[in-house]
C-alpha cells in the first residue's frame, strides 16, 4: 500500500474502507466504494487476516459492496456505538439529535472495516487539492541547498497522529503541557501523516537534515496555540511550520478562528521571520452528533485559503473540501472515521497526507 498515492489520480485503488452499521431506524447503511471497480482484487477484514469472497460474503452493485444474507462482513450495531444519554453535561456534546442517545467515542471502530483494493476506468471528476508551493520558495531553496531543516507541525489531536495505526509521535500532552510518546502499534502500521509528509521530504531531499518536531495536542484549540507558540514552537527556529487547528475550534466564529491563526503565526515568526507556514482545514465531523452541527468550518477553511492570499510566505491545503468530496461519492462517515466523532482512520490519514502533500508539490 502506497500511503501517498493521490485517491484523486489512480487506476488502482488500493485498502478503501468500507463499514456495514445499523442505523436509528434498524436500517444497514455503507458499503460505498470510491470508484466503480472495474474489478475487486481483495476484500480483507480489518487486520487483513480473512479475505472476504464475492458471491458468499458479499456482491457488487455498480460502485457499491453489498452484504449476502451468510456474509461474514460484520455489522456495527447501533447499540454498540451510540448509548443511551441521561442529561450528562460532560457527554451533552455527543447527544443525538433526539437527545435520547449518544455517539460513543469509539476507537475500535476499525475492527468492523474492511478493505477493497480494486482496478478502475473511472475517472475522479470532482474537487481536488491545488498546489501552494511557490509560496513556500525559501523553504525549497533551503531543503534544495542541504544542511539543517527545522520542520515543525503545530495543531490537535488529528495533527498529533491519534488513530493511526502506526503512529510514533512525540506530542505534547494538553493537562501536563509536556510531551509524551503517542505509540499505537496494530495492522497495517500506517505512520502518522506529519511522519509521512516528512518521509517524502526527506527522499526528494536527502541532502537536508530534516528536524522534525510535532507539538500538537489533543483537545487543543487555536488560543491554546497563542497562548503556547512561544513556549513550545518558537525555541525551535522552524524553517516550515505545517499549522492544524481547527476541529476543536469548529463552532468559532471565523473572524475569532483565523484572528488567532494569524496570531500563532505572528509570534512565530517574530522569533524566525523566514518560516513558512502551511495552514490546513480539518476534515468533516460526523454530522450526527449535535455538538458538531453547525459548525464553521468551511468557513473557517475560506478564510485560510484568503490568508494564505494575503501573507507571505504562506500556503493553503483544502483538507475539508477533499472530505466533502469523498462523502458526495458515496462513503459513509463510519468508513472515514477511527472514532465515530472527528478522527480520521487509516484511509483518511493518507488523505490529510496526499491533500497537504499536494499543497507542497508532490
Amino acid at each position: 500500500m502506497n500511503p501517498t498515492e493521490k485517491i484523486w489520480n489512480t487506476r488502482k485503488v488500493e485498502w478503501d474502507p468500507i463499514s456495514f452499521v445499523e442505523e436509528a431506524d434498524g436500517s444497514i447503511s455503507g458499503g460505498g466504494l470510491l470508484y466503480r471497480p472495474e474489478k475487486i482484487l481483495t476484500l480483507v477484514n480489518h487486520d487483513g487476516t480473512l479475505t472476504y469472497e464475492e458471491g458468499r460474503d458479499y456482491v457488487l452493485e455498480g460502485a457499491r459492496i453489498v452484504r449476502t444474507p451468510e456474509s461474514r462482513i460484520p455489522v456495527l450495531a447501533r447499540d454498540v456505538y451510540t448509548a443511551p444519554y441521561d442529561g450528562n453535561p460532560m457527554i451533552s456534546w455527543l447527544a443525538l439529535s433526539e437527545r435520547e442517545r449518544f455517539m460513543r467515542i469509539f476507537p475500535e471502530l476499525y475492527t468492523y472495516q474492511v478493505h477493497a483494493t480494486y482496478e478502475t476506468a473511472e475517472e475522479w471528476t470532482g474537487f481536488r487539492p491545488g498546489c501552494g508551493r511557490d509560496a513556500l520558495s525559501r523553504s525549497f531553496e533551503k531543503l534544495q541547498k542541504g544542511g539543517e531543516f527545522h520542520l515543525m507541525f503545530f495543531g490537535d489531536s488529528i495533527t498529533a497522529g491519534w488513530e493511526a495505526s502506526g503512529c510514533d509521535e512525540h506530542p505534547i500532552d494538553l493537562r501536563t503541557g509536556e510531551e509524551f510518546h503517542l505509540r499505537i502499534d496494530r495492522y497495517p502500521h500506517l505512520p502518522s501523516w506529519p511522519e509521512q509528509v516528512t518521509r517524502v521530504l526527506r527522499e526528494a531531499y536527502p541532502q537536508a537534515e530534516i528536524q522534525k518536531m510535532n507539538r500538537a495536542a489533543g483537545g487543543s484549540k487555536t488560543e491554546w496555540g497563542v497562548t503556547e507558540a512561544e513556549r513550545l514552537v518558537c525555541p525551535h527556529t522552524p524553517d516550515l511550520m505545517i499549522l492544524g487547528f481547527g476541529m476543536n475550534s469548529l463552532q468559532d466564529p471565523p473572524e475569532k478562528f483565523i484572528a488567532e491563526i494569524e496570531a500563532i503565526i505572528e509570534k512565530v515568526r517574530a522569533a524566525s521571520p523566514d518560516c513558512d507556514v502551511l495552514v490546513f482545514s480539518p476534515m468533516v465531523p460526523n454530522s450526527e452528533v449535535g455538538g458538531l452541527t453547525g459548525h464553521k468550518l468551511k468557513a473557517h477553511e475560506a478564510a485560510l485559503l484568503a490568508l494564505a492570499e494575503r501573507l507571505p510566505g504562506v500556503a493553503a491545503a483544502p483538507v475539508y473540501s477533499t472530505f466533502e468530496e469523498i462523502l458526495n461519492r458515496g462513503k459513509s462517515y463510519y468508513e472515514i472515521s477511527g472514532n465515530c466523532i472527528n478522527h480520521p482512520n487509516d484511509f483518511s490519514v493518507r488523505v490529510y497526507a496526499q491533500t497537504i502533500l499536494s499543497a507542497l508539490g508532490f
